[in-house]
């Protein structure tokens, strides 16, 4: 029946039709019931007064016609109605009630004396039995007529057609003539039953997309739930997490001025002096390390973490992780172990310094968490795997802290950040990174018994000359990987001297002195403007008198006209001189911004003194062999 429409609606659609279609039968069944009864009363009412009382001589009678009328009216309707009131809706009551309309027709034609109008009863009668909508109710009441018309044509002709006599086949002609009007009415009740088949899709169609609409709704209103309470859940752990970061942030910076207010004391000596420069300098170096890691994580976040593919020596990078951490296990008295299974390789394919990263923070993260026993790394390689297991003998994890380990903003416990510290950022960062260099890291933890962090790194084949390493390889390695250099030997500022002009922008008063002084004491002339605004007026004064400045140091970050606006309006002028941006924003954006504006290159702040001079003197030679110039660059 809808063979074109998915199977629910169709399914649904087809029960629509039946409960309408059963609907339309009862309602009909109780119209032909009070039509049959009114119609009644009404034909006793015509014989009445059609068919008075006879007289015969001296004896007066009620005609036959008005007890035909009474008695075989009530016999005609009373099966019908009966069955109308009893079963309505059955198809033995719908053919039941067209044989009684019928019949009743005849009687009604025979009690007017078979006259020509008395027949337009039969007619009205198939456009009543037509409601049904069903066409073999037509056909019964078709028959019904054809016989009375036979037999009452043969056997009394003027009961049906008034007159004494009749043609043999007049009753066909009658016959016909309802056959024609029935031919019509079954093709309106089959037109009548489409439109029911369409009324009955539409409407399961619109229960369809009402009940999709409705489970859309649903869906979106749990997903939405879902959502708000993983935001609560960020949000409780971001406020966790900046709430953390303050008082990670805020212990080195109180040792950091605090040392600093001591550090200014007449009355501190040599030695004072120098341990309150290294409290000042160890904290500084920690605040670093907790900015790179939100600096690392925003990058990870933001997709914009670069990774490298290169050749590089695990061991090498193992023992390097050893060297840095080996001070801090010594002095929490613990032991930092490393074991080889060999063979492994001499080189793999990796990125060093990311690889670097993730291990030292698994194995700070070991050293923090462990207070007794040690820590051991175990190093092996197979089937184009490294795998590096770092177990400790620590305070352990449950099971519901090891799931949550590795989220952003969250510790395995809040509690473990009072206790030990910590940012919380470096498991998810050694985590995304284990992704990033095609690797993975899994946890196995017992509370109290220490954890087990195991990375594995896809490096792809050795080639036969990486294949493996002997002891003697080993121990080479490993002491080529510990550059030793005597305080002789030290990098120095005053090694790298310059002797050009140099224009620095920066608006900060205390660094405008710092990088001025790092930048004088190498041999440089500085001068300093305050703002953008006063950098482009001193940049261009000095190049149209024919002295222009070597280099040109632009913070980006100005009042009045910041550095970016600076740079782009020096070079809309035609300055060619080289342009480098100091800034304190690190990601790659920030850089990509500055180069945007016209810089020729970056440094981040906070300035390191070495890279600065460096990248100065690499500029300053640049940029004189761009006018064809000779640098002028002196040895100490």
């Amino acid at each position: 029946m809808f063979a074109d429409v998915p199977a629910p609606v169709a399914k649904r659609a087809t029960q629509l039709f039946q409960e309408s279609v059963d609907a339309n039968y009862r309602w009909t069944d109780r119209l032909f019931a009070a039509l049959m009864l009114a119609q009644w009363i009404f034909g006793v009412m015509i014989a009445i007064v059609v068919s008075p009382r006879t007289w015969i001589g001296d004896t007066s009678q009620v005609h036959i016609h008005v007890w035909a009328s009474i008695i075989l009216g009530g016999v005609i309707t009373a099966a019908p109605v009966a069955l109308a009131l009893l079963y309505p809706g059955r198809t033995i009551t719908r053919h039941a009630v067209a044989a009684g309309q019928m019949l009743f027709a005849a009687l009604f034609i025979h009690i007017t004396g078979g006259r020509l109008e008395s027949h337009f009863f039969i007619f009205g009668s198939l456009a009543f039995l037509a409601f049904y909508r069903d066409w073999k109710v037509l056909i019964t009441a078709s028959a019904v007529v054809a016989i009375d018309h036979l037999v009452r044509g043969v056997y009394w002709p003027q009961s049906v057609f008034g007159v004494v006599l009749a043609g043999n086949w007049r009753w066909a002609e009658h016959a016909g003539w309802v056959m024609f009007e029935v031919a019509f009415l079954t093709r309106s009740c089959h037109r009548a039953m489409l439109e029911m088949q369409n009324i009955a899709l539409r409407q399961a169609e619109l229960e369809d997309s009402k009940e999709s609409t409705e489970r859309q709704v649903a869906e979106r209103t749990r997903e939405l739930a879902e959502a708000r309470e993983v935001a609560d859940a960020a949000n409780v752990a971001k406020s966790e997490f900046l709430a953390n970061m303050s008082h990670e942030i805020r212990t080195p910076m109180t040792s950091i001025l605090g040392y600093l207010d001591l550090l200014r004391d007449p009355a501190a000596g040599e030695e004072e002096r120098h341990e309150y420069a290294e409290v000042i300098n160890r904290n500084g170096r920690h605040l670093m390390a907790i900015i790179n890691d939100i600096l690392d994580m925003s990058k990870i976040e933001a997709g914009k973490m670069s990774i490298e593919r290169i050749p590089c020596s695990p061991v090498q990078i193992l023992e390097e992780v050893y060297s840095m951490l080996g001070e801090r296990a010594a002095t929490k008295r613990i032991t930092l172990e490393q074991e080889h299974v060999w063979p492994l390789p001499a080189m793999i394919q990796s990125d060093p310094v990311r690889l670097r990263q993730i291990l030292m923070n698994l194995v700070s993260n070991a050293v923090k968490f462990t207070e007794t026993g040690g820590v051991r790394v175990r190093l092996s390689y197979s089937a184009e795997t490294l795998v590096a297991e770092v177990s400790d003998t620590g305070i352990g994890m449950t099971q519901e802290q090891v799931e949550k380990l590795f989220q952003p903003f969250t510790q395995a416990d809040t509690s473990m950040t009072r206790r030990f510290g910590g940012s919380g950022l470096g498991l998810r960062i050694a985590k995304s990174l284990a992704e990033m260099i095609g690797g993975n890291i899994v946890v196995t933890s017992e509370q109290g018994k220490g954890s087990v962090f195991t990375l594995t790194v896809n490096v792809g084949a050795v080639g036969e000359e990486d294949q493996a390493w002997s002891l003697d390889d080993v121990a080479k390695a490993a002491q080529a990987s510990v550059v030793t250099m005597s305080p002789e030997q030290a990098p120095d500022a005053a090694d790298l001297r310059l002797d050009h002009r140099i224009l620095l922008a920066e608006d900060g008063v205390d660094n405008q002195r710092l990088i001025s002084h790092l930048l004088r004491k190498a041999g440089a002339v500085v001068e300093v403007a305050e703002n953008g605004r006063v950098a482009v007026t001193m940049a261009m004064r000095a190049m149209e008198s024919g002295d222009a400045f070597d280099l040109i140091l632009m913070d980006m970050q100005m009042p009045e006209m910041d550095g970016y606006t600076a740079t782009s309006l020096l070079r809309r002028s035609g300055y060619r001189r080289p342009i480098v941006a100091l800034t304190a924003h690190a990601m790659d954006d920030a850089r990509e911004a500055c180069m945007r504006a016209g810089c020729d290159d970056y440094a981040s702040k906070p300035i390191d003194r070495a890279k600065l001079i460096s990248v100065c003197r690499h500029w300053v030679e640049k940029g004189a062999s761009r006018f064809g110039e000779e640098p002028e660059i002196k040895a100490a």
